[in-house]
């Protein structure tokens, strides 16, 4: 049997290039390979030299034939270029990165996009909170409806991560949001150390709340304290068995991450967490074969 038709048969191993969010991308790819990865997310800041469509694609294909790493996702995630609230100005400049994300991802030939769906601004009276979430709600389904218009006929879509200090945190209005969008082009990424943190006493019941809005997993642990710090798998606080089981339930079908960000020693843990990511994988079923 050829190592491709092998590789066919087994979970596809995936990685993301925050974990080395300090080297050259061609070095993480390198890394990547060396530990045993199949597949790795890149994050938009990584391509930076990547200027053209050209480039990008050279990348890609690079990557799998030198390395045979597969480019599977771009992480788009940028809290200083993401302010649809700020007024028009803002908003129509949040769109366009949006879009220019999504002609980054064409040139990778991949098909999903991360993104996140905004910070709440300060409001000037604690009364006009509930007034101010639909109005939010509103503005954020506007932005990414128009971003789906740009992105549905390059077949790319978009899958928002909810941080502890983002507004998807509050599942009521995550939920409305995934339901007022196209499904084919919008779901949830549930990262296992932000729910920690952001829900630090309920983190399971997203994963039933949500269902099937959930598209892709960031597996990793957490201290439940620490925002931005993903541990490997059994090195922090989180009970591990009880997401998997939770996942189980909902027959997760989606993609899932080694998410190692933040973590001081991204080599030492990525060798930890492959082996708890692979067979998480086997119980789940999944082989992080991308869509279409």
């Amino acid at each position: 049997m050829s190592n491709i038709e092998n590789r066919n048969r087994e979970p596809s191993m995936r990685s993301s290039s925050v974990t080395w969010e300090y080297l050259p991308i061609e070095i993480v790819c390198e890394m990547t390979t060396k530990l045993g990865f199949h597949a790795t997310e890149v994050m938009r800041k990584h391509m930076i030299r990547a200027k053209t469509k050209e480039l990008l694609k050279q990348f890609s294909e690079l990557s799998s034939s030198r390395l045979g790493l597969e480019i599977c996702a771009l992480n788009n995630i940028d809290g200083q270029t993401f302010d649809p609230f700020g007024g028009r100005r803002a908003y129509t400049s949040t769109l366009q990165n949006l879009k220019e994300a999504v002609d980054m991802a064409d040139g990778l030939g991949v098909k999903d996009v991360f993104v996140w769906e905004g910070i709440r601004p300060k409001i000037p009276k604690s009364g006009a909170r509930k007034k101010n979430d639909k109005t939010l709600l509103d503005t954020v389904t506007r932005l990414f409806r128009e971003a789906i218009n740009y992105s549905a006929p390059k077949k790319i879509g978009f899958i928002t991560e909810p941080h502890p200090f983002t507004l998807g945190m509050d599942l009521d209005f995550l939920i409305k949001l995934c339901d007022s969008l196209d499904r084919n082009y919008f779901g949830v990424l549930y990262d296992c150390c932000h729910f920690g943190v952001g829900k630090p006493n309920d983190y399971i019941e997203p994963i039933r709340a949500l269902g099937k809005r959930i598209k892709h997993i960031h597996f990793s642990d957490s201290d439940q304290k620490s925002s931005e710090l993903h541990f490997p798998p059994g090195m922090g606080r989180l009970d591990l068995n009880a997401i998997v089981s939770a996942f189980k339930e909902i027959d997760y079908q989606g993609t899932i991450t080694l998410d190692l960000y933040g973590y001081p020693m991204p080599e030492e843990g990525s060798k930890i967490g492959i082996l708890a990511l692979k067979d998480i994988m086997l119980k789940l079923g999944l082989t992080n074969r991308n869509r279409d």
